[in-house]
């Protein structure tokens, strides 16, 4: 019993410094590591809540940039970060689950406490304003007077872009070939200079286009109609199930600390009903919240999607 002593002593004293260190949380300094690189929608929208967050957590929010890959690099540098809560990351989708379904990534959704989603920017099917197609049917029919004549402006393999014309395919019985592009200009350029039938892209790359009468969006990817374009009905009030999306948001290492965890959640909360920071955000990101168990849930869903895909049609 006297040998039991000093153990049970020691547990308590480790126990007592744990939670000593939990109630002092936070007193330095927490990296958030940006799975991209500078300038981009990630990096943007890092540095919105990094800015507002100062507001509200006692110490400041530092960027660090990982990017390549197509986030991988930096997805695992958050997943083996150390779990002391000091480092907190950004997750994309589809890559994150796509590396996943790939098996190239070496983490899991396990390895991520997740925190908040900030953006959904919701994926679109967009002509140009000089196209021949005003909707959907038209297209079909096109399909059906000329069986594989069509071709679609993707990201290419692993994107959202393919998912989604993955999916028009399927949902519609038509053969739209992928026509993968080097980057979000130059899928825009492919479509409005008419090289390609269509583009499946996300919202935020043509909304001013269509705004300024260049390209018309057919239809929207999301299950209800986007606000920043009510008059665009979804493929599902159209009969289709063509549902795609690329959301943006944050998680920890899984692991940390609970009292830290917590104190994360709550800045998070608090920066997101801030009117300065929604006005700012308004003008920067599509904005969709998402609880960390919505995000869990979201990020689980997504993972099946992309492991079906690459079961079909690996990248």
């Amino acid at each position: 019993m006297k040998k039991a002593i000093p153990l049970v002593l020691a547990f308590c004293i480790v126990l007592g410094a744990t939670a000593a260190i939990a109630a002092e949380y936070p007193t330095k300094a927490v990296t958030i590591i940006v799975a991209s690189n500078a300038g981009g929608g990630t990096d943007t929208m890092a540095r919105l809540f990094a800015k507002f967050a100062e507001k509200y957590f006692s110490q400041p929010f530092v960027i660090n940039n990982i990017d390549g890959a197509g986030g991988q690099r930096g997805f695992e540098a958050l997943a083996r970060a150390r779990k002391d809560a000091y480092t907190i990351g950004t997750l994309y989708t589809p890559h994150l689950t796509a590396h996943m379904s790939a098996k190239r990534a070496s983490y899991t959704l396990d390895n991520f406490a997740m925190l908040y989603n900030l953006v959904t920017d919701p994926g679109v099917l967009v002509v140009p304003s000089s196209s021949r197609f005003h909707s959907i049917q038209d297209i079909i029919d096109a399909e059906k007077a000329a069986p594989g004549s069509l071709t679609g402006s993707t990201s290419g393999p692993g994107s959202d872009d393919a998912f989604a014309l993955a999916q028009f395919n399927e949902a519609t019985g038509c053969t739209v070939k992928s026509v993968p592009s080097t980057g979000s200009s130059n899928a825009k350029a492919t479509v409005m200079g008419g090289h390609v039938s269509m583009g499946f892209m996300n919202l935020s790359q043509v909304e001013s286009n269509m705004k300024a009468g260049e390209v018309r969006i057919l239809a929207m990817m999301t299950p209800k109609r986007h606000p920043n374009v009510p008059d665009i009905p979804t493929f599902a009030e159209l009969g289709y199930k063509v549902v795609s999306d690329s959301s943006r948001g944050f998680a920890a290492p899984a692991g940390i600390p609970d009292e830290a965890y917590k104190k994360l959640v709550e800045t998070f909360e608090k920066v997101l009903v801030d009117p300065e920071f929604l006005e700012a955000a308004k003008e920067q990101l599509q904005m969709n919240f998402m609880t960390p168990e919505e995000y869990k849930a979201y990020l689980a869903d997504l993972l099946e999607v992309t492991d079906k895909a690459y079961e079909k049609d690996p990248w």
